[in-house]
This record gives C-alpha cells, sequence and structure tokens, in this order.
C-alpha cells in the first residue's frame, strides 16, 4: 500500500475504501439471504433426500427401491391373504 501524500489521495482512499464496504455489506446480505432461505424446512428435506439419492448412488445401494420393495411384498401378502380366504369361502360354499 502507498503512502497517502495529499488530501486528494486520502479522498480517493477514503472512497475507494467505503465502496469496498459496501460491497462488503452487500455479500453479506446476499450470503444471510441464502442461509435463512436453506433453513426453511421444504429446503432441508429437499437437501436431506439429495444426500440420501446421491449417497444412494455413490454405493450403489437404493433406499426408494429397498422402500418399493417391502411395500411390494407387503400388498402381495395382503393380495395372497385376501385370494386364500376368498378361496376358503369358495370351498366351503361348494362343500354346501
Amino acid at each position: 500500500m502507498n503512502k497517502i501524500r495529499s488530501i486528494k489521495q486520502l479522498k480517493a482512499r477514503q472512497k475507494k475504501l467505503e465502496q469496498r464496504k459496501t460491497e462488503l455489506e452487500k455479500a453479506i446480505r446476499y450470503d444471510w439471504l441464502d442461509v435463512k432461505d436453506s433453513i426453511k424446512p421444504k429446503n432441508v428435506a429437499g437437501q436431506v433426500f439429495a444426500h440420501i439419492f446421491t449417497k444412494e448412488q455413490q454405493n450403489g445401494d437404493s433406499s426408494l427401491a429397498n422402500t418399493l420393495s417391502q411395500l411390494a411384498a407387503v400388498l402381495t401378502k395382503i393380495g395372497v391373504e385376501k385370494a386364500e380366504e376368498k378361496v376358503a369361502e369358495w370351498m366351503a360354499h361348494k362343500k354346501k
């Protein structure tokens, strides 16, 4: 940094510092808005799901696929139980 040798240089330096201060305050404001936006529940949930899916892609494992397969297994079990009940009712009716 050069030495300030005149009032004109001092005023120019002060002006530059004020501009820099304004720029930094603006950057802080934008950063703060980003922080506030990122802690909203919908954004947090989105970040969590994005992290889960990214992790799944890296590991080659999919919690979504596992969940869907478990759901399909439960629905199949319920369907089979209902079918067994219907067949048992039909057989009981048939014997009468």
